[in-house]
């Protein structure tokens, strides 16, 4: 697995929330250089594609799909 992809699954598994934490905390060390806005426009519509939803949980039939597995009751 590359580098790319790892990053790519670290990113994905993070929050609205955790990603926009990352982003200001790596934005002091690489600042965004505001020149080029439409390539920005660009990098943030390829972003925006990658968004995909996660499905609802249920975690009481998790949990037992997991007893069952686990202890076979």
């Amino acid at each position: 697995m590359s580098t790319k992809d790892i990053a790519y699954s670290i990113f994905s598994r993070l929050s609205e929330e955790q990603l926009k934490g990352f982003i200001a905390m790596f934005q002091e060390m690489y600042p965004v250089d505001d020149c080029n806005q439409a390539q920005r426009d660009e990098a943030f519509e390829k972003l925006q594609n990658l968004r995909r939803t996660i499905p609802d949980l249920d975690e009481k039939k998790e949990l037992e799909a997991y007893r069952t597995e686990r202890y076979g009751a």
